[in-house]
């Protein structure tokens, strides 16, 4: 088999079939949650509403659609984002229209100075955090092509669409680039123009040329991209995609008017009850919290990344002395500003009674647990959040 052959090959793989990981899910993690995110997106009904969700894989078509809407990302497949944003480095006019794979007339479009790039799945698979990736790329418009979805059997779905696209637009007001995005409804007026398939790109000896021109592009592609495999906790895929377009974007000009109290994001605060026992950090499926010590278990510090915290709540479930605040009302510059703070520091010392690291206070020389035991021989303490066992940390289900 030739070299050309295997790349076709495995170019022509399927790689788009959703996977759900159920012990990544809100409700794996913390039985209290309230996130019903994927229950009802589901086009084909193929998503059961449980607490964690089920994934009928017989009934699922790959519309993609689930794969944005979760908050950790707990549903996996290739998605039509990377193929999209290494496209549009090959594209040359500054008006592009995006259109689903359902699409009847991809070949025609507004005029001809615009370009086509048909993506797999449907459009509700991009998420908010693809138009602003799309963004970053220095396009004047970005047009998503809507007039088909009546039609289609994912109809279901337009109001998603619309709503990542009111969503990204929202954001981009800071930048004054609300304007970029738009839907397009209507056929009328539709002429012959340039149509590309997002995962096969035209590439002409010229093109490779223009390519070499535009490395910074491609470079920033990748980067968007890499973001979102990286291991361990994370925020969704699209969220993860807004944090690295919006480093790509220049200083907002206009943070102060955008409100994002609305969007999933939210900000923490410590109290001076923390007692750094850490269950906050490992508890976290974004690593938004995160409890770091020094190599001689004398200090601590608790680090917390707005960006990237989606305001669950299971911090505050598991917080024994109710240390923990998350205020879901942050403005624009608390969640971009700066990527990581430190929330509370200080110097860690040993439980008398049971050897126990804790934050040193005062003259306590019990921690807190030790301290309840001293004083209610026969009763027991829980977190405030914890619900009949119900919860499960991370590194207790390893």
């Amino acid at each position: 088999m030739s070299l050309l052959d295997a790349a076709e090959r495995f170019a022509s793989m399927d790689r788009s079939a959703i996977v759900l990981d159920s012990e990544r899910c809100l409700h794996s993690l913390d039985r209290n949650s309230a996130c019903e995110a994927c229950f009802n997106i589901c086009p084909v009904w193929a998503i059961t509403p449980s607490k964690p969700p089920v994934l009928d894989s017989e009934k699922c078509e790959s519309c993609l659609a689930c794969l944005t809407v979760c908050p950790v990302g707990a549903y996996k497949a290739d998605d039509a984002v990377s193929s999209l944003l290494n496209a549009v480095t090959h594209v040359e006019n500054k008006t592009l229209e995006l259109i689903c794979a359902k699409n009847p007339q991809p070949e025609k479009g507004i005029s001809e100075s615009s370009t086509g790039l048909r993506v797999k799945g449907c459009l509700a698979g991009l998420g908010a955090g693809t138009y602003l990736a799309l963004a970053a790329f220095g396009l004047d418009r970005i047009i998503t092509r809507t007039e088909s979805c009546s039609a289609c059997e994912w109809a279901s779905l337009r109001p998603q669409i619309d709503s990542q696209i009111e969503h990204a637009a929202h954001f981009l007001a800071a930048w004054n680039k609300n304007e970029t995005i738009t839907s397009l409804s209507s056929s009328d007026g539709f002429v012959e123009r340039i149509a590309w398939n997002a995962e096969n790109p035209p590439l002409s000896r010229r093109d490779l040329f223009r390519m070499m021109a535009r490395q910074g592009q491609v470079a920033m592609a990748r980067a968007m991209e890499n973001g979102e495999h990286t291991t361990g906790h994370r925020p969704g895929r699209d969220r993860t995609r807004m944090l690295g377009a919006i480093t790509h974007l220049d200083a907002p000009q206009n943070e102060s008017t955008v409100d994002v109290s609305e969007f999933g994001f939210a900000t923490v605060t410590i109290g001076e009850t923390c007692t750094a026992c850490g269950a906050c950090g490992r508890a976290c499926p974004t690593s938004a919290l995160q409890f770091e010590k020094d190599e001689d278990n004398t200090t601590f510090a608790l680090k917390f990344s707005a960006g990237n915290c989606i305001g669950c709540d299971l911090c505050t479930h598991v917080c024994a002395p109710a240390s923990v605040t998350v205020n879901h009302a942050p403005t624009f510059a608390q969640i971009f500003d700066e990527e990581q703070v430190t929330l509370r520091e200080g110097e860690l010392v040993k439980c008398e009674r049971c050897g126990s690291l804790m934050a040193k206070r005062g003259d306590a020389r019990l921690c807190d647990l030790c301290e309840y035991r001293r004083t209610h021989p026969f009763g027991s303490v829980m977190p405030p959040g914890f619900n009949g066992g119900q919860f499960k940390a991370p590194e207790a289900r390893r």
